[in-house]
């Protein structure tokens, strides 16, 4: 949740360079509102219960979760306007984590 949360913290410059943070994840929308509400974000968090975002991605882990139930690997992707990724920071350890900066910094890029 640390890195939900320091996007969070760069929100403001993040929507100056007109970019948007959409999260998605493999919990229930309720537990996505839970978490949303807890850490005070003001972007979505979409559920991904049938992990066809996963799989979309390329991100799927599977056996990955706590009781081996299928999880995304952290994963930051960019999209321009068109929808096309731009950017994209994948991980296989899931305490590896992409910083704001980072985002930032790769969004500057985008002409």
């Amino acid at each position: 949740m640390s890195e939900l949360q320091g996007l969070q913290s760069r929100l403001p410059e993040i929507q100056t360079l007109d970019a948007e943070v959409l999260a998605i994840s493999a919990d229930t929308p309720a537990e996505n509102r839970r978490v949303a509400e807890s850490a005070e974000l003001e972007f979505p968090i979409l559920a991904d219960t049938q992990g066809e975002a996963m799989d979309a991605f390329g991100v799927r882990h599977r056996g990955g979760g706590l009781h081996g139930n299928d999880i995304a690997r952290p994963a930051v992707f960019i999209l321009d306007r068109e929808g096309r990724i731009t950017w994209r920071a994948l991980t296989s350890n899931w305490r590896v984590r992409v910083r704001p900066e980072t985002v930032l910094e790769q969004l500057e890029r985008i002409p």
